[in-house]
């Protein structure tokens, strides 16, 4: 047991494992290496690109240029691990934003209310995240990071995972092997070739394109009341944008289009895209910035949720986190904090892990992460795909209450348009700080669903 400045401080009475494996070294990976370190003497994370050796995206990572934002629920999860570290990263460059007081957000067809909600997102480069959380967790003393190491298989040994084999020939034996491997996880081709079912899988095609540039702003643009916007739009439109500020006082502006009305991939293509957005605020803003890296493309073709917590089968010392177990469409900004929360869970069950079966004992473990961490899940999927199926129209397989949670939480975001009370609420489901039945108390269903239907124009943001 050992507790130093930079290094965890181990459970008393954790889960007390010699060695855990991480496959990726996404924010996600990093979080559960922070989970892991607290619980096993040695934890190996095996990143199967090149990690850039400064704040810069990694090559294996194609969403990674575009807007992502660090969500309350995240940035909670990191300092709990690394304290001090969203204030570092702030001292570097990033960004802290009120969501109520300093984001101008149309949202379903108004202005969101503008107010101090005193609830925070950190707004960075997606990179400079990533090479941050790598150089605190580096410092731990029982956490290495093996490069170009991809993983090819799993050793199966007395019915439980013993380990992973490498491309490069090498074995790695574990107590756990943690898959947060993204959307692309090998994990359902590992357990086939291993005679093992694969876990069933919930999808919702989405289908969108994103189109993001970086931008410095015009130094005499001084006079606008905000530092970030949202535009979300309302179906049938389907163009929707965010402008983030990020370190280096540039603008991140990400596009996003479905329905095959997808953003240009140049910049005069990318500029008239916006000019579509249904107001034209962020299109004048960007109108006078200047453009300072070129547009980046990425296609996202679905929510994706693979169902491990169903899985009757699934052997033991293995557990699948973050995307790699559930992808959710990037707009609603859910991924990298959804992941950390991930690993957050994975701590708690392994600390209880002891208690139940003994020190070292992985059997039952996975299985009960997997259910612990599906309760989670359902409510970023809910959260997620409410949206998306009403933007799909009623040829999308959904649930029979889908139509009706997807009316009620569109009067709800008429709601927040003038009612601050609403919009607070609204601000702490997303930053996953309460659960989305905290929406539905008899006030604001009384408020929602009595309210006229027009927009409130007031809170348009000043230019």
């Amino acid at each position: 047991m050992h507790a130093d400045s930079n290094g965890p401080a181990l459970h008393l009475g954790g889960f007390g494992g010699q060695h855990a494996i991480v496959i990726g070294a996404s924010t996600s990976g990093l979080a559960a290496a922070a989970a892991a370190g607290r619980h096993f003497a040695r934890v190996t994370v095996l990143e199967r690109d090149s990690l850039p050796e400064k704040s810069d995206t990694r090559r294996g990572v194609p969403q990674g240029r575009h807007v992502h934002a660090l969500l309350k629920g995240g940035q909670n999860v990191f300092n709990h691990y690394f304290p001090g570290l969203t204030a570092h990263m702030l001292a570097q460059g990033a960004s802290e934003v009120d969501i109520g007081q300093h984001i101008a957000w149309h949202h379903f067809g108004g202005w969101k209310t503008r107010f101090s909600s005193g609830v925070t997102m950190q707004c960075q480069t997606k990179g400079f995240l990533e090479w941050h959380v790598r150089q605190r967790l580096m410092q731990w003393p029982n956490v290495q990071m093996l490069e170009k190491s991809e993983v090819t298989g799993l050793n199966l040994q007395s019915g439980r995972i013993s380990g992973v084999q490498l491309r490069s020939g090498a074995t790695l034996e574990a107590d756990l092997v943690i898959d947060a491997g993204g959307r692309n996880s090998q994990m359902p081709f590992f357990l086939k070739d291993l005679g093992i079912k694969l876990p069933e899988t919930s999808e919702l095609p989405v289908e969108i394109g994103y189109a993001s540039q970086l931008f410095l702003p015009d130094p005499n643009d001084t006079d606008h009341d905000w530092r970030g916007m949202l535009i979300h739009s309302r179906p049938p439109a389907t163009r929707t944008a965010a402008l983030m500020p990020v370190e280096g006082g540039r603008w991140i502006v990400t596009l996003v289009g479905w329905g095959g009305d997808l953003p240009g991939k140049d910049e005069g293509s990318f500029l008239e895209w916006a000019r579509g957005l249904p107001v034209p605020d962020l299109y004048h803003a960007i109108r006078r910035a200047k453009p300072v890296d070129r547009v980046w493309s990425w296609r996202f073709p679905s929510n994706q949720r693979r169902h491990y917590e169903r899985h009757d089968k699934l052997p033991d010392g293995i557990v699948v986190v973050g995307d790699a177990n559930t992808s959710l469409n990037p707009i609603y900004a859910q991924g990298m904090s959804q992941g950390a929360i991930g690993a957050s869970i994975l701590d708690t069950v392994l600390h209880e892990q002891r208690k139940r079966a003994g020190p070292m004992q992985v059997a039952g473990l996975s299985a009960r992460f997997h259910r612990a961490y599906a309760g989670f899940l359902d409510q970023c999927w809910m959260t997620s795909t409410t949206e998306d199926y009403c933007t799909l129209g009623p040829a999308s397989k959904r649930a029979w209450y889908t139509p009706m949670l997807s009316s009620y939480m569109h009067r709800f975001a008429q709601l927040t348009w003038h009612d601050q009370k609403a919009a607070l609420a609204f601000f702490d489901v997303m930053h996953m700080q309460k659960p989305p039945s905290s929406l539905m108390t008899p006030r604001f269903l009384f408020k929602a669903l009595g309210q006229r239907r027009r927009a409130k124009q007031e809170a348009r943001p000043q230019h």
